[in-house]
This record gives C-alpha cells, sequence and structure tokens, in this order.
C-alpha cells in the first residue's frame, strides 16, 4: 500500500449505504460524526486504483457532511498480494 496522501474528497467514489442500519440519524453515524468534528479522521480510508473506496465508506460521508474537503488515504495496489 502506498503512504498516506491527502486527496479531494469529490474525487472518491463510494457506494452509499454500504450497509443498512448506520447512517445520518442513526446513533452510532452520530458519535462517528461528532467525533470527525471534534478529532478529525484519524484512520485513512483505503481506497483502490480506481479511486473508490475499499475501506471507510462512513468516514468519507462524515467528512462530506462537515465540508472536509481533502482526506487522507491510503492506496491499496494489489502487489500487496505478490511475494
Amino acid at each position: 500500500m502506498t503512504e498516506n496522501i491527502m486527496v479531494p474528497t469529490r474525487l472518491l467514489r463510494s457506494r452509499w449505504p454500504p450497509n443498512s442500519g448506520l447512517m445520518p440519524g442513526d446513533q452510532r453515524f452520530d458519535v462517528m460524526l461528532d467525533s470527525v468534528r471534534n478529532d478529525g479522521i484519524q484512520e485513512p480510508l483505503t481506497i483502490g486504483l480506481d479511486w473508490f473506496v475499499i475501506d471507510g465508506h462512513h468516514r468519507l460521508e462524515a467528512a462530506k457532511l462537515l465540508g472536509i474537503d481533502r482526506i487522507r488515504v491510503r492506496i491499496w495496489t494489489t502487489t500487496e498480494l505478490i511475494g
């Protein structure tokens, strides 16, 4: 995986919602949203070479709701599977 880099949130693609139940208005999502608001996003998102989010759909949605325009990501290149 690449080192963490900052990318514009508008470039990232995500399937939303990634699962049912954890959406804005849900207590668990709102707790996470408050955490992002207060502390920022602590764990970078993992994305593929196609800019699609592999891990971090909820963090991306929180960033968009809070108007965060750049987010830290790791790019999974699939070469991690070799050797």
